[in-house]
């Protein structure tokens, strides 16, 4: 699985966020769903580099962050969902 560094430099990201001209409710949408996933693939490739190296205190460990995140994510979809009427992203968790 290749690293996906889009994330890495959230600065840049956060910027070209906040130039665009969409609402501030999609701005967060768009922040948060990037920085968790892109928290969610480190978390994946960790869990893989764990399970390779049969260390099950670090694969634990990732997968616990991993499924913390996902349910971040899902509560974020809530709220924006019902404070919108509109999905926070295209893709599910």
């Amino acid at each position: 699985m290749e690293p996906n560094n889009e994330w890495c430099d959230y600065e840049e990201k956060f910027a070209a966020i906040n130039a665009s001209d969409a609402t501030d409710a999609e701005k967060l949408a768009q922040a948060f769903g990037g920085l968790t996933g892109f928290v969610m693939e480190d978390a994946r490739r960790q869990v893989e580099l764990a399970r390779a190296s049969q260390d099950r205190e670090e694969t634990v460990k990732q997968q616990i962050k991993l499924e913390t995140m996902k349910h971040a994510r899902r509560l974020f979809r809530t709220c924006y969902w019902h404070i919108t009427g509109k999905r926070a992203w295209d893709e599910e968790d």
